[in-house]
């Protein structure tokens, strides 16, 4: 069934929104729309599910193709936030809550 969800998002324009992190050292993301900001301690995306912030030490963008959706960042992760703030992918807010890695 989540094949059926994922083609169905795929047809409508967006892209699926999914995050790994591995060691807390590298984190990939799809579903990304665009970078808003970034510097060494933060970056802050709008994805498919919103608006989400990245926060860290050393923290760099390795690889981002906006026309795939694909973002991979390097660098120590300390935390991750997804905003209650309307996106600009349809004006569904997201419902996450934060995520602390300490």
């Amino acid at each position: 069934m989540n094949n059926i969800n994922n083609n169905a998002e795929e047809k409508r324009g967006r892209k699926p929104h999914n995050v790994v992190i591995s060691n807390r050292r590298q984190m990939t993301v799809s579903g990304v729309i665009r970078v808003d900001n970034f510097n060494e301690n933060i970056i802050v995306v709008i994805t498919e599910a919103g608006q989400m912030t990245v926060e860290g030490v050393n923290l760099h963008i390795s690889k981002l193709s906006l026309e795939t959706g694909d973002m991979n960042i390097d660098g120590d992760i300390t935390g991750l936030l997804y905003s209650n703030e309307i996106s600009d992918t349809g004006g569904k807010s997201s419902k996450f809550l934060s995520k602390l890695f300490k």
